[in-house]
C-alpha cells in the first residue's frame, strides 16, 4: 500500500485546473514529491477499494486498514478545520472550497465518511453551533438535495428524507436552479438553497466521520 503520510503538499489543486496555495501546509523537501489535493483523496479512495467500502474501514481491525486510519488522521488536520465531536461522530468542515457537491462527497467518502446528514434537532443545534464557532466559515453545504423533485429534500447517499427543514426566512428560493442545502452563519446557522455547482471560492462543506480515532 503507498503511503502518503510522510509527505505533505504546499499546492493543492483541483481536478478543474485551479491551483490553491496555502502557507500553512509544510512544504516537502527535496526528497519528497509535491502532492495536490487530487492526488490524496485519490490515492485514499484507491486504498478503500483495495480494502473494503468505508463501513469496513470504519468496522476493521486488519494492519492495512489501521495503517489508511494513521494515514486519513495525519491528513485531516491540514485540510479540515479543527473537528466537532458529537454523539459517537467527528465532524470536520473543509479549510478549501468545492467544486460541486459530487466532489464534496467524493473528499468525504476519501476520508472515511460522507456528506453531514441532518437526523434530529439534537444533531441539528450541534452544527448549527459547529459553523457559528468554526472562524473563516460562512456558507457550509451540508447533505440535502431536492435536484430530483423540486421541494423534496433528500439525503444524496441514502435517498431518504431531511427530517429536520429550518429554512432561513424566505428560503427556500430555488433561486437559479438551487438544488443542495447549507447551513449559512450569517443567519446563524440556519438552513439555506444554494446551487450544487460552484459558487464561491468562500464556501465549504462539512463531512461526518465514525469517530475512529
Amino acid at each position: 500500500m503507498r503511503n502518503i503520510n510522510s509527505c505533505y503538499f504546499g499546492i493543492r489543486q483541483s481536478e478543474y485546473g485551479k491551483t490553491y496555495r496555502d502557507n500553512s501546509l509544510p512544504h516537502c523537501n527535496s526528497t519528497c514529491p509535491v502532492f495536490d489535493l487530487k492526488y490524496v483523496v485519490d490515492t485514499l479512495l484507491q486504498q478503500q477499494r483495495e480494502l473494503c467500502t468505508y463501513q469496513c474501514l470504519n468496522n476493521g481491525s486488519d494492519d492495512m486498514v489501521e495503517a489508511l486510519k494513521v494515514q486519513i488522521e495525519a491528513i485531516l488536520p491540514l485540510l479540515f478545520h479543527p473537528p466537532l465531536n458529537f454523539n459517537n461522530r467527528k465532524y470536520v468542515i473543509s479549510k478549501f472550497p468545492y467544486q460541486s457537491s459530487e466532489e464534496a462527497m467524493t473528499y468525504c467518502t476519501a476520508f472515511g465518511g460522507y456528506l453531514a446528514e441532518v437526523n434530529d434537532i439534537d444533531e441539528y443545534t450541534a452544527l448549527q453551533n459547529f459553523v457559528l464557532n468554526t472562524p473563516a466559515v460562512d456558507i457550509v453545504l451540508i447533505a440535502g438535495s431536492d435536484a430530483i423533485t423540486e421541494g423534496t429534500w433528500r439525503f444524496q447517499r441514502t435517498g431518504g428524507p431531511v427530517p429536520i427543514l429550518d429554512w432561513i426566512p424566505g428560503q427556500p428560493d430555488n433561486l437559479g436552479e438551487e438544488d443542495c442545502l447549507n447551513l449559512w452563519k450569517q443567519y446563524g446557522g440556519k438552513m439555506n438553497d444554494l446551487p450544487c455547482g460552484f459558487r464561491s471560492s468562500q464556501d465549504r462543506f462539512m463531512c461526518e466521520l465514525l469517530n475512529l480515532y
